[in-house]
């Protein structure tokens, strides 16, 4: 039961059914597919998308071509692919992947400033003075299991500077920060001649002074930093490193991400999630568009044109779409009069999106009015959506942790509070 980990599901079926049936009695896959058929499906993997300064759901996800003047600006509407679901003009590309995407419509929350609008997303919580929630990443890298690989479980392709981490978690599910994608991970390699066999003796000292510290004091946040070391050097010595060396990949692929950094991120996060990665974060900043919105708002509709489209091609291709959700969102959205040439913060209405691991695609949920200003219909709260991909990756509602000041919490929610419901739409 220990090396569950290294086998896939249907390894593992045919197994059982070899030992309890015996070879001669199993049907070449016959019996495996008919037993795993019958078993739940779930995404394992989460590409995040986050759209740093609040993204325009006006002028992006939720146009409003009818709105009076004032309000629209110049953003066209667009058919996609799926007869239920139009997005704006500036995003051509991805229309040809409609039925793959469900677009949330009525996300709502009351912070209206960044940080706290940020923490909010990223963690369903308001920022407390006495406690630190985990992020939504942590939560995936510590109960999304499936798959085995040396490879960090959370990786976010940006600073740490403002993010919540791991919270209460152990240090083993905060995000490794990279920095730069054309650089990959920093630090890895050995520097001044020296050896593997010198690193592992010196390891082996580190570890044997650390179990005797880890024997006096047995707490769970002093083995989670020495297992982080442990895995560090895991990582230094594995195959799976090869993973962050992006130069692997055909140059016109390359090109079709976009040779910007946000392209070239969400290349890597494909490439990190197909070596086993659970989940990968990734930051577009430059949303906050008090002033000059539609041109804004245009040249970085591209580049997520661009970079998304392809990474849903690419992940169709690798057949590593139904096992990976690609999600889309922000902080929140922007107000829908225009003031001078921009819009102001507007938490109580905005736009994200679910696309691939098993999500029903092609359609829009919940609905504003007719200016963008208020959610008229299935309104969805931050943990809603947190609670939708928790069950769209699997993870049973039960399965709770105890933080440290007090306090059950799950990636739906705390018990003590009002707990994410999944939208049974999408699922």
């Amino acid at each position: 039961m220990n090396r569950l980990d290294d086998i896939s599901r249907r390894e593992l079926i045919t197994r059982m059914a070899r030992t309890c049936l015996g070879v001669s009695l199993v049907p070449p896959l016959g019996l495996a597919r008919a037993l795993e058929s019958s078993a739940p499906k779930s995404a394992s993997h989460v590409i995040y998308l986050n759209m740093r300064g609040g993204m325009s759901h006006i002028d992006t996800f939720d146009t409003k071509p009818d709105a009076p003047t004032g309000h629209q600006g110049p953003v066209k509407t667009i058919k996609t692919k799926s007869d239920d679901l139009l997005i704006s003009g500036y995003f051509p590309k991805l229309a040809e992947h409609g039925k793959k995407i469900a677009v949330v419509r009525s996300m709502h929350h009351t912070q209206g400033a960044h940080e706290q609008g940020m923490y909010k997303v990223l963690t369903g919580y308001e920022v407390s003075a006495t406690m630190r929630h985990p992020a939504l990443g942590s939560w995936v890298a510590r109960q999304v299991t499936q798959g085995h690989s040396t490879l960090p479980p959370y990786i976010r392709l940006a600073g740490l500077a403002g993010h919540p981490g791991s919270g209460f978690m152990d240090a083993r599910y905060a995000p490794v920060p990279v920095l730069d994608a054309s650089k990959g991970l920093e630090h890895t390699l050995l520097q001044n001649g020296d050896s593997m066999t010198n690193l592992r003796k010196r390891s082996g000292l580190a570890e044997t002074l650390n179990s005797g510290f880890l024997s006096r004091y047995p707490m769970a946040d002093v083995k989670a930093h020495a297992d982080v070391y442990a895995d560090a050097i895991k990582l230094m010595t594995s195959k799976d490193l090869d993973a962050f060396d992006i130069t692997q990949e055909k140059s016109t692929l390359a090109a079709d991400y976009g040779n910007d950094d946000f392209g070239q991120g969400v290349l890597l996060a494909r490439r990190l999630v197909e070596r086993g990665t659970k989940f990968v974060e990734i930051e577009l900043g430059g949303w906050d568009t008090h002033s000059d919105n539609f041109a804004q708002v245009e040249y970085l509709a591209s580049r997520v044109d661009n970079a998304v489209s392809t990474l849903l091609e690419d992940l169709e291709t690798l057949g590593l779409l139904e096992s990976t959700l690609v999600v889309l969102t922000t902080e929140f959205g922007r107000g829908p009069k225009i003031d001078g040439t921009g819009r102001g913060h507007h938490p109580i209405a905005f736009s994200s999106f679910i696309a691939g691991g098993g999500v029903k695609g092609g359609q829009a949920y919940g609905k504003t009015d007719a200016t963008g200003t208020q959610v008229i219909e299935n309104p969805v709260t931050v943990l809603d959506f947190h609670a939708t991909i928790g069950a769209l990756l699997g993870v049973p509602p039960q399965e709770t942790i105890a933080a440290g000041n007090g306090g059950s919490f799950s990636i739906y929610g705390g018990t003590g509070a009002k707990r994410g419901v999944p939208i049974a739409a999408l699922i």
